[in-house]
This record gives C-alpha cells, sequence and structure tokens, in this order.
C-alpha cells in the first residue's frame, strides 16, 4: 500500500509542477522574446541512482525503490519566437542567435532577446525596469528616440553620428544559462560576440509559446492532478478501513 502511496503522491508533485510552469508561459505569452518552459520527468529509481554520500562514493538507498517518477528539472526552449513589425524606432529583434546584453540597475549582467527598448531618464537605450543596453564599451547615449539602428547593430543619431553598436552575444554553453523573470537569463560561463544575426529595427520578436499547445498540456495535467487526488483519498480510506479491521481481530 505503501509503494501505491508514494507512486499517487509523486503524480501530484509532478503533476503540480507542470501546472505552474504552464501557467508561467501562459502569463508570458505576450512578453516579447520569452522563451517558454517544460517539465521533465523522471523515474525516481534513476533519480535515487543518481544520488551519492558526502563521500562521493556509495549510492544511497538499499535499491528498494518504487515506480515513482520525480521533477528531473526544468527544459526551457531557445527556439526563436515570431517576428512582429512595429514601426517602433526603440523596437529591436535578433534575427539569428544571440542575446541583448543589458546592464541591470541591480548590478546583474542579463541576456535577452525583448528588444522593446525605451530611453531611461538620463538619455540612455534601456530595457525598461531592467537596466541600460549595452555596447562593447558600455551603455549607449541616444538622448532622444530619433535614431537608427543598421543590421549589424550600429546606432546613429538623426544627423547621422554613430552613438554606439549594440552588442548581441550568446553564451558558449546554453546550460550554463539561468533563467529569470520577463525573458530574462544570466550566466555564469564564457560568452562570445555572435557573428550570426541580424538587428532588425521597428520590429519586436514575440515570445516562443504556443497557445494552443500549453492549453492543452494545461488540461491534461489538471486532470492528471485531479486523479492523482483522488486515489490519494481512495488509498488513504483503504489503509484507514484496513487498520480498523486489524484492530478488530
Amino acid at each position: 500500500m505503501l509503494s501505491g502511496f508514494y507512486t499517487v503522491a509523486s503524480g501530484v508533485l509532478v503533476n503540480q509542477k507542470c501546472v505552474d510552469v504552464i501557467g508561467n508561459n501562459l502569463v508570458n505569452s505576450q512578453t516579447p522574446g520569452f522563451r517558454s518552459d517544460s517539465v521533465k520527468e523522471t523515474p525516481f529509481e534513476q533519480e535515487l541512482m543518481s544520488r551519492y554520500d558526502s563521500s562521493g562514493n556509495a549510492l544511497l538507498g538499499d535499491g528498494k525503490v518504487s515506480i515513482a517518477v520525480t521533477v528531473g528539472g526544468i527544459s526551457t526552449s531557445f527556439e526563436a519566437g515570431r517576428l512582429q513589425e512595429t514601426g517602433r524606432k526603440l523596437d529591436m529583434a535578433v534575427s539569428g542567435d544571440g542575446f541583448f546584453s543589458v546592464k541591470g540597475y541591480d548590478g546583474n549582467a542579463y541576456l535577452t532577446r525583448n528588444g522593446s527598448f525605451s530611453v531611461d531618464n538620463q538619455g540612455y537605450l534601456a530595457l525598461s525596469g531592467v537596466g541600460r543596453v549595452q555596447s562593447a564599451n558600455g551603455d549607449i547615449a541616444v538622448s532622444g528616440s530619433d535614431i537608427s539602428v543598421g543590421t549589424d547593430g550600429t546606432v546613429k543619431s538623426a544627423g547621422g553620428n554613430t552613438l554606439g553598436k549594440i552588442l548581441v552575444e550568446e553564451p558558449a554553453d546554453f546550460t550554463t544559462l539561468k533563467k529569470n523573470q520577463n525573458g530574462l537569463f544570466t550566466t555564469t560561463g564564457q560568452l562570445g560576440a555572435s557573428g550570426k544575426f541580424q538587428l532588425l529595427q521597428g520590429n519586436l520578436e514575440l515570445s516562443n509559446v504556443d497557445i494552443n499547445s500549453e492549453m492543452t498540456n494545461l488540461i491534461a495535467s489538471q486532470r492528471a492532478l485531479q486523479n492523482c487526488a483522488s486515489a490519494l483519498k481512495t488509498i488513504d480510506s483503504l489503509d484507514q478501513k484496513a487498520s480498523a479491521q486489524i484492530a478488530a481481530v
């Protein structure tokens, strides 16, 4: 009975995580450049065998495991989103590889595909509420929105003066990316300039969330969660009956 209890309980935990992740995808479906997530499931036995004690030698557990599953991690899809023309001069989209580099007001360095930029109160090109867009030489002073941006990222004023060049970077190893809120990423790994891109001014890259697919997955996960919750109640009821019958004997 305990084996069944743990199996169903793991189903509750996994499906609740799926609902949370899908919900976050749907909430951010209108966030430019957002990358969707999905839950990776792994057998509990596999998870158990991958864990070691503090010495790094002996496997934990006695080998007696259930057929339960657990959350093996969260996988992010880096597939590009659809490009949408906006005509707004401060909107930029990366067509190809790489991320915009943003120096956060909180001191962190962020990577993002969200190119819905603005000009902050000190006249620098910025991602609103996050920080300043970076060039190889730091912040880019633009003063106003009347700028032109070439496909290589070169920013020029209305008078034709070069103001800077938007830095587009990509990580050497995507597994080092840590996802933050609103489509932002941080990394502890190495970054290099991307050479396979074009910047498109007056365009935005939409999120890569597939609404229809996410809604279908959400319904399936909610139903599975409800079924697991019902099964837990059934198992609990059987346990109570078994305990009462044993006590009667």
